[in-house]
């Protein structure tokens, strides 16, 4: 009697463990700069974060900070880093000289149609350079990708049809590749954030700004910069998804092939077209609000790629050479075919 007891008694123990185990998925906080209805939070992060939980057979539930509520843009790597966030997505051009060999996704007229070709060859550079994937150690990248270059364009007051009219302008841009991109082009680069762009247009500051579909749509800037200049010869930004590694590692199996089946070039090919790609379908959002949306001509766009193409792809390996990175060649070969 004794002996069904113990075993009727080790029999419900395990019971309550298994049901405490499948009630209990280890949790993680994702951090996010944007906005939870943001565009690309809505269409690309969230459907992607759902997606490695349902992959993850209940061992995994991941929770979404959103709007800066867990760590400011900036501070997101550190955070990852240092555990405050398990996992977090990141605008690499935040961390300008971080990793200057992936700063190449700025030089303009690279010539990559779109996010997902742009992605395959940041993956291309990332798989086979080593010393690319150094300076990101620190965490475990989980997803790189690109904006989509055919969704960034120049947004004015006033129209920009040729070098001529873009000369001297104030032009709103983020640190790093844009800034030379700017001066190779005759504007004056201004860097600034973007909730100040709004006013800054109004009050004269400056006279446009470099954006894409989903920032001009969340601001409202059509009201004061009515023109679009798109086809422009410029360069990428990486996005990435990053986790702490400790973290990484102290999750149950079924949690760690869920996240890796949805990392990697595969994951980051996913979020290039659901995140990047397909904001295009917010320019008939924005079109209506336009006085004008202007289309290089062939001849101009090649004016363009001559001044910010070549020149600057030099200059850069230049710089690359002078910090001691011998394989900036290499990289950029990967980035032009």
């Amino acid at each position: 009697m004794f002996g069904k007891k113990l075993l009727f008694t080790l029999g419900m123990a395990t019971l309550l463990a298994t049901g405490a185990a499948e009630a209990a998925p280890v949790t993680l906080k994702f951090a996010t700069q944007n906005a939870e209805n943001a565009w690309s939070t809505e269409n690309g992060l969230i459907p992607w974060l759902r997606k490695i939980e349902a992959e993850s057979d209940g061992t995994l539930k991941i929770e979404l900070y959103a709007n800066q509520t867990l760590a400011k843009g900036p501070q997101v790597w550190a955070a990852i880093r240092n555990g405050i966030a398990d996992m977090g997505w990141i605008p690499m051009n935040m961390y300008a000289g971080m990793n200057p060999l992936m700063e190449v996704v700025g030089l303009g007229g690279l010539a990559a149609e779109d996010a997902l070709q742009g992605t395959e060859r940041v993956w291309n550079v990332y798989e086979n350079v080593e010393a690319v994937r150094k300076p990101w150690a620190a965490n475990r990248m989980l997803a790189v990708y690109s904006t989509d270059t055919a969704s960034i364009f120049l947004m004015t007051k006033k129209p920009v049809r040729t070098l001529e009219d873009l000369k001297g302008m104030k032009i709103r841009c983020t640190a790093g590749a844009y800034v030379n991109w700017l001066t190779a082009l005759g504007a004056t680069p201004v860097v600034m954030a973007a909730p100040d762009v709004y006013m800054s247009l109004q009050k004269g500051v400056i006279d446009g700004l470099i954006g894409d579909w989903e920032l001009v749509a969340g601001f409202r800037f059509a009201d004061v910069a009515p023109y679009i200049t798109k086809n422009i010869p410029i360069g990428n930004v990486n996005f990435a998804v990053a986790m702490n590694r400790r973290t990484y590692d102290s999750l149950p199996a079924e949690a760690k092939k869920a996240i890796d089946d949805n990392s990697g070039r595969a994951g980051s090919m996913w979020l290039a077209r659901h995140f990047s790609l397909d904001s295009r379908e917010l320019e008939k959002e924005v079109a209506p609000a336009l006085k004008e949306l202007i289309t290089l001509s062939a001849e101009e766009k090649a004016r363009w790629t001559e001044l910010v193409g070549r020149p600057l792809w030099d200059k850069w390996l230049e710089t690359m050479d002078d910090k001691g990175l011998k394989d900036a060649p290499v990289v950029l070969d990967y980035m032009t075919k």
